[in-house]
């Protein structure tokens, strides 16, 4: 299929193309960021979403936890300079020295406590990554002890998520945001703008761009538009199909590459007609992913063959691609008595992930193939996590990011079932299998990474026989920046100001 600029973002392209020369300098060492949707809140209140990635990339450059992921996302010491485990249940984190937050008061083992208790206590948005916490004590100002419900050896990879705070802060109803991260907030006016400034406290070193302004642009042309004006140094979410005309160009550089996100189609198995498994198994065949990526994503990307990227721990390479059979789809949907013109609704975000209006349209036009009449409900990305967490959409889109590179953190947060310590978990599928549980119940108790990797592709050749996520494609994605810039955006495209730095004088 032919790849074709969409005409306003070739006429933003055409049109600033005559006008190409030195970049625009940035202004007093602001930062300006064009990014296609807000935040869902500023951490811990709400509206923040659960495990919605963006929002808390973006919170991190403000809050810190006890430890983090660097940007090849390995795991690095944050708050904590060092920890051991005295046994396989009890983990003690050592503080760095002279930690204070934004506001001047000292960082200390308390605040951590306090932090954490309530993040587990009370409806927080990284609740459920400490689902498996027993205990957080603080036996001096400088040592945390955490104790597990259970041995959970990928406890260290959840900690990124439980921002400290100050413990006088966390016992209000609405919760300063005071952290100790490399910038402070300055203000957040929703939908439209997010400004930052440095935090004199930081621990480490300051960082380039003295203030930044994240400012919400949903449309691509202009994001694109406001990048090649100077009006923003980098614009997020580029279309794939404007990444070669961009590229032609000397004052902008772009990236596109792939992430780890994983897109696919969740079915509720206790919603009608979803609880057939003929329905699950026709609706999986009626689907041609090769088509899908060339209609909507411009050919720039490549079809996934289970929930987790392949450069994860517990990608299972003997789980095969679903090969397109619209024939045998409509035999099985003939066989679950489901009628040609039988209408069904697919749920998803329009301002999450790539291109996800565009996928969302395409997978119904394919499904219309094989006599399903879909009607596509698109929502903002925060009445679409709402629509899913409270278990009233039975088929949607979705997209998972294993930041820890490894796949328990999809099989954790969004298939075991509310039970043995997970009563917190995004199950937005309502799905209980017994023997799922048990794979990712042992693979979080072993200690040896063999086994522990065998049970992870265990648990993904289960979920993909029972089809209750069908994986679609793996997740492209492009920005862009002015030569002025220097950032090299990691694979969980986490958007840390800290990271950015200017490539040339002309910028200071």
């Amino acid at each position: 299929m032919p790849r074709q600029l969409p005409l306003a973002l070739a006429a933003a392209v055409a049109w600033a193309g005559c006008r190409q020369g030195a970049p625009v300098a940035t202004p007093n060492d602001m930062l300006t960021v064009a990014v296609r949707a807000d935040i869902t809140g500023l951490y811990p209140n709400p509206p923040i979403v659960k495990n919605e990635a963006y929002t808390l990339h973006t919170n991190a450059n403000v809050l810190e936890g006890l430890v983090r992921f660097d940007s090849q996302l390995r795991l690095a010491p944050a708050l904590a300079e060092r920890w051991e485990n005295p046994d396989d249940r009890t983990y003690v984190f050592h503080l760095r020295r002279g930690l204070r937050f934004s506001d001047g008061r000292p960082l200390v083992a308390r605040d951590v406590v306090a932090s954490l208790d309530a993040a587990r206590a009370r409806d927080w948005a990284v609740r459920d990554y400490l689902r498996a916490i027993e205990s957080v004590t603080a036996p001096d100002d400088g040592r945390v002890v955490i104790r597990t419900r259970f041995p959970y050896q990928i406890l260290l990879t959840k900690l990124q998520w439980a921002f400290v705070l100050p413990a006088e802060a966390v016992a209000r109803r609405v919760v300063p945001v005071v952290g100790s991260g490399p910038y402070k907030v300055d203000s957040w006016t929703p939908g439209r703008e997010l400004r930052l400034s440095r935090n004199a406290e930081f621990r480490g070193p300051a960082p380039a761009f003295a203030r930044a302004r994240l400012v919400v642009v949903p449309d691509e042309a202009e994001r694109v538009a406001m990048l090649l004006r100077g009006d923003a140094d980098i614009a997020t979410d580029v279309p794939l199909d404007a990444v070669e005309a961009l590229k032609t160009r000397r004052d902008v550089s772009v990236v596109r590459r792939g992430s780890l996100r994983v897109l696919f189609l969740e079915l509720r198995p206790d919603t009608a007609p979803f609880g057939d498994p003929r329905v699950r198994e026709a609706i999986d065949l009626a689907l041609d992913r090769d088509e899908l990526i060339a209609r909507a994503l411009a050919g720039f990307t490549e079809p996934a063959t289970q929930i987790v990227h392949p450069s994860v721990v517990g990608y299972n390479p003997s789980i095969l691609a679903t090969r397109p059979d619209r024939g045998r789809a409509r035999r099985l949907l003939a066989e679950a008595g489901i009628k040609p013109g039988t209408e069904i609704r697919l749920d998803g975000p329009n301002n999450r992930y790539v291109n996800d209006g565009r996928i969302l349209a395409e997978v119904a036009r394919q499904l219309a193939e094989v006599g399903l009449e879909v009607r596509v409900n698109t929502l903002d990305k925060v009445e679409f996590f709402k629509l899913i967490v409270s278990g009233a959409s039975g088929f949607h889109l979705l997209g998972w990011s294993c930041e820890s590179g490894e796949a328990g953190d999809v099989l954790d947060a969004a298939f075991h079932s509310p039970s043995g310590g997970f009563a917190d978990t995004d199950n937005s599928v309502g799905l209980a299998d017994p023997e799922l549980d048990r794979l990712i119940d042992q693979s979080n108790a072993s200690v040896g990474v063999g086994e522990r990797t065998a049970l992870l592709q265990e648990a993904l050749a289960r979920v993909a026989g029972l089809r209750v996520a069908l994986p679609l494609v793996l997740q492209a994605e492009a920005v862009a920046m002015r030569t002025g810039i220097r950032w090299n955006p990691p694979r969980n495209s986490a958007l840390l100001l800290a990271d950015v730095s200017p490539a040339g004088p002309e910028v200071r």
